[in-house]
């Protein structure tokens, strides 16, 4: 019998890890503002979160409510863990700086709902970089690492040589590494190309991969990536398409979901979509239950592991 989605939901209720949220809180607040956040969310079709409506308010403690209230739409859906990522965005109108400390920070005040990704500074020297990483990893206990290389002040692809002894870095602290993707992740769309993701992803087999915003537009071509992973064991690369699942073009997100159901990782890409309303979208796709159960939590769940959460 075929389920509905709200039976959907009860069964997935306090396991879901959302994989990609800024909260509306320090330099996120700054960055992501009603206007920001509205051209997206209007493209899209979704409504502004209320938490960052709340998060502009000029009024007393708009920061701490905001996250009261955005921990409260986690738990309206059963969304067990969230997880952010620093970011260090200076090739775009608006420069964005979210640093390791404020992400170790919010994931204190968040009583460790939503857990950190250090970011990375590409106007800092490599030794720096590497470093950096040493104490975001071992120190702050941040899970894993995120990559913007297309953002950079000299924007840089994702296999670009001078990149290589940062992913050895990271594969010996042996935590995940999360790209951003998609049709904004540098001057022009050859920064998504997953041709770029491969080539890290096959020089470094024991690092695990992950594809923000699943490397849109090139959705064939990720679902490919995914295949590839997982027919040669090798078994590290991960595409977690978020909004972009319900963009044009999406439908073949599902559809490798079904057919791949261990390379694909959920994210509500939070807040060009609502926590909420991501995880009520994704329970109404065509998704058979063992593959969504790996989609929404499964594929996480051992990709946390690996980083010792």
């Amino acid at each position: 019998m075929t389920r509905t989605p709200a039976e959907r939901l009860d069964g997935l209720r306090g396991r879901i890890i959302d994989f990609r949220l800024r909260p509306p809180t320090g330099p996120y607040r700054l960055f992501f503002t009603p206007t920001v956040v509205g051209a997206v969310n209007r493209v899209l079709g979704d409504p502004v979160p209320r938490s960052y409506t709340i998060s502009t308010d000029p009024f007393p403690n708009a920061e701490e409510r905001a996250l009261e209230a955005m921990i409260a739409e986690m738990d309206s859906v059963g969304v067990r863990l969230g997880v952010m990522n620093g970011r260090h965005s200076v090739n775009r109108p608006v420069p964005v700086h979210i640093e390791d400390p404020d992400l170790a920070e919010l994931s204190e005040r968040s009583d460790g709902r939503v857990l950190g990704l250090a970011g990375v500074d590409f106007d800092k020297p490599m030794d720096d970089i590497i470093a950096g990483l040493d104490t975001a990893v071992k120190e702050l206990n941040l899970v894993g690492v995120c990559l913007e290389p297309g953002l950079a002040r000299t924007p840089m692809y994702a296999d670009d040589e001078e990149l290589f002894p940062l992913y050895e870095k990271i594969a010996e602290l042996g935590v995940p590494l999360l790209f951003m993707t998609g049709p904004l992740a540098g001057p022009d769309i050859s920064h998504t190309d997953p041709v770029r993701f491969d080539r890290v992803a096959r020089r470094h087999p024991g690092m695990p991969v992950i594809l923000g915003h699943g490397c849109y537009p090139y959705v064939n071509e990720a679902v490919a990536l995914a295949f590839k992973s997982e027919v040669t064991g090798v078994h590290n690369v991960f595409v977690s398409p978020d909004v972009y699942m319900f963009a044009p073009g999406g439908q073949a997100y599902t559809e490798g979901v079904n057919w791949l159901p261990n390379r694909f990782v959920y994210a509500s890409a939070y807040s060009f979509c609502g926590i909420d309303e991501g995880v009520l979208k994704t329970c109404e796709l065509d998704l058979n239950d063992a593959a969504l159960h790996s989609y929404m939590y499964g594929n996480a769940e051992r990709l946390l592991r690996k980083a010792g959460k």
